[in-house]
């Protein structure tokens, strides 16, 4: 399946409307990710294998990922943003840590006040979505529960209350 692409100038403005959107809803959103980080004791196990979320940790996180996306080749299909996503985002830092329960405590603390946890997800959730915009690309949610789940960002159900999060106004899939 080929995505399709819009002209030019159509891209440049859905890319400039999209990262206006975008940085307005992460600052607004990550106070309000109350569907995350409700204690239960079976999420806590899955965690287990999280990152600890500090600023040395997540610096680490960002400074891979940019190397990653320095060699990334343009994807093309969502097969293609699935394989960027664990490539990119997962791949190059998560050896010995899940990434997946990573970004769950991430959502959780991110709803505390944590900004190391804030720090990540702007990394792990939102760039690639920036990234597509910026492409010119429109991914259904369909694609983006590839992308995420697929990819091993995150889990079943952190992808369910972040879709409920993003039909209630608070972020985008």
């Amino acid at each position: 399946m080929v995505l399709s692409r819009p002209s030019h100038s159509e891209a440049r403005m859905k890319a400039h409307s999209v990262f206006a959107a975008l940085m307005l809803i992460l600052s607004l959103s990550l106070g309000g990710c109350a569907g995350f980080g409700q204690g239960k004791a079976e999420d806590m196990a899955k965690a287990s294998a999280a990152m600890p979320l500090n600023v040395d940790n997540v610096s680490m996180v960002r400074a891979a990922v940019a190397g990653a996306k320095a060699k990334a080749p343009r994807a093309e299909t969502r097969d293609d943003y699935v394989r960027l996503a664990r490539t990119v985002y997962v791949a190059p830092w998560a050896a010995g840590h899940n990434a997946a329960a990573t970004t769950e405590v991430a959502l959780a603390q991110a709803k505390a006040g944590n900004q190391a946890a804030r720090d990540y997800l702007t990394i792990m959730v939102y760039d690639i979505q920036l990234q597509t915009a910026m492409e010119g690309t429109s991914l259904s949610t369909e694609d983006w529960h590839a992308v995420y789940v697929g990819s091993g960002i995150m889990t079943e159900a952190a992808y369910a209350a972040y879709v409920d999060m993003a039909r209630g106004g608070k972020v985008l899939p």
